[in-house]
Order: C-alpha cells, then structure tokens, then sequence
C-alpha cells in the first residue's frame, strides 16, 4: 500500500499523542476579513481565523515570524476581488524575495486569464488550491458568484500552463445537485489532469447559510471516486464533519489507499499504524504533491 500522510497544519487547534497543530503551517488572509462575495457556505466567516495580512508590513512581519520558527512554508489566502482571483498578486515583489525559503501554497480564486496566473508564478507560488465545483446552479446560487463551470477549470488550467501544481477541492455537500453534483465534480478534473485531488465536507459555520451536511457514506462515494479516477495522490483534507459518526470515513481512507488524512481522528491512528507506513507532517496537505514526488 502507499504510504499513509497525516498532517495537522494551524489551522485549527488540534492535538493528539501523536501530532499536533502547534507548529504547523500558517494561514494568512491577503485582504483580512474582506471579499467580494459572499457565499452561503462561508459568509467570510473562514477568513476570521487566518493571521492578517493584509498590508505589505504585515505581510513581511508574517513572513519574517515563521522563518524564525523554522517552518517550511506559507498557506496564502483571503477574500475574492471583483474579478474572481485572491489578490496575492499584490504582494509579487515582497513574496518573491522569500520563495527560495518558504513553500507557498495558494487559495487563488477563480483565476479569469493567462496573466493573473502568470503573477501568482511571479509571486512564488508552488501549489495552488482551488474548490471545484461541477454545476452552475451552485455558482449562482450558492456562492454568488458570476462564474461558470468552464471558469474554474479553465483556472485550472492557467495555472497549470505557469508550472503551477493544482490541488482541487471537491467540498461534498455544496451541490445543489446532492451527492451526484459532487461526484460530477470529481469527474470533470479529468479535464485538467490534476497533480491531486482533495476531498473536503461541507460544514455548517455559525452565521452561514448552507445546511446540507454530507453523511459519512457521502465522504466514502467521494473518496472512493477520487481513488478509482486518478493514479495522483488523493486527501481526506482538512475541512469536513466530526463525531464518533465519521469515523468510519477515516478508517475508510487508511483501507481505500488514500494517500493522506489532514487531521485525522486520533483513534484511527493507531488503527493505520498497523496497516501501512505513516509520515507525520505539520505541513498543508496540499503539499502532499511534494511530499510524494520527495521534493522539499
């Protein structure tokens, strides 16, 4: 069987005898609490619990703070502009000047061209991370967004023509369409030969307004897809529901050959240890394209 990753970036407080948060991977929001949409999932809500970064001396204090503390590398992200993309193209020149000595990894948004993937290549960035969603519908009406189903695969794309590596998110419950539109998701990455596939669970946040929370044979269908489709690592990642329910969706990962869990439920742990190697990380699972390929 493959090896078996399971990260705990800083995301969030997570703490088990056997990995922790408290050292893992920042994330940092470009532009505060600020977005162009406002998505029912999501109400900017997410955007709360990243540092801010939102200034150049912000962002450089950032930047010079985890150097310091010894990690490997940045999660960038934030709210949309008008256009689509995070706006981390804002921060190219001062980023640059960091990228031989962090990883960046991306929450682009929805990139609308060529040159604005172009800058976020200029910018340092190695992975980026983009939701993908398989039906209009739930453009439209869930995220709010002016978009299509064609402009986030298409930002796949560009992306991918930089030297980027793409790491799509399929967040199962978010369709409008149910479980079908999220497996759809997963099946139009074909398009876009993805360097992995992530996949998260939609949950209700306080002050959203989406309810549709995937059951654990929902995550499976997903995971399971995901596996069969593609040979590139596929995650269990870090954004989905809890409880003794879903535990089955973690026991599941370790027997489906799923290549990493981010956050995993401690009593699974013990429960992979005794099937397949384990590597420990405090890094994005998105970087588990690097960490399979051996590149640091």
């Amino acid at each position: 069987m493959r090896k078996l990753y399971l990260y705990a970036p800083a995301l969030k407080k997570y703490e088990t005898d056997y990995l922790n948060s408290e050292n893992g991977w920042k994330m940092v929001s470009v532009t505060g609490t600020a977005c162009a949409f406002n998505c029912n999932h999501c109400n900017r809500r997410i955007l709360e619990g990243m540092e801010d970064a939102s200034t150049k001396e912000k962002m450089k204090n950032v930047l010079e703070k985890v150097i310091k503390e010894g990690h490997k590398g940045l999660v960038l992200s934030g709210g949309s502009s008008v256009r689509g993309e995070v706006p981390i193209w804002r921060y190219s020149d001062l980023l640059s000047n960091y990228a031989d000595k962090l990883t960046f990894i991306a929450h682009t948004g929805v990139v609308r061209n060529p040159e604005i993937a172009e800058k976020f290549a200029i910018a340092g960035v190695k992975i980026a991370l983009l939701d993908m969603v398989g039906d209009n519908e739930t453009i439209r009406e869930i995220l709010k967004q002016p978009f299509t189903v064609d402009d986030y695969l298409n930002s796949f794309k560009y992306l991918k023509s930089v030297g980027i590596k793409i790491a799509p998110h399929v967040i199962v419950g978010l369709s409008k369409k149910g479980i079908d539109g999220d497996l759809h998701a997963i099946e139009l990455l074909k398009e876009v030969n993805p360097d992995t596939v992530i996949i998260v669970g939609l949950m209700p946040l306080i002050g959203t307004r989406t309810t549709r929370q995937p059951t654990p044979q929902e995550l499976i269908a997903a995971l399971r897809k995901a596996r069969d489709e593609f040979s590139v690592p596929v995650m269990l990642g870090c954004a989905r529901p809890r409880g003794s329910s879903y535990l089955e969706v973690d026991r599941f990962a370790v027997d489906y050959d799923i290549d990493g869990i981010a956050f995993p439920e401690e009593e699974v742990i013990p429960y992979a240890r005794n099937k397949r190697e384990i590597i420990f990380s405090n890094a994005c699972c998105g970087n588990v394209i690097f960490d399979v390929l051996g590149v640091i």
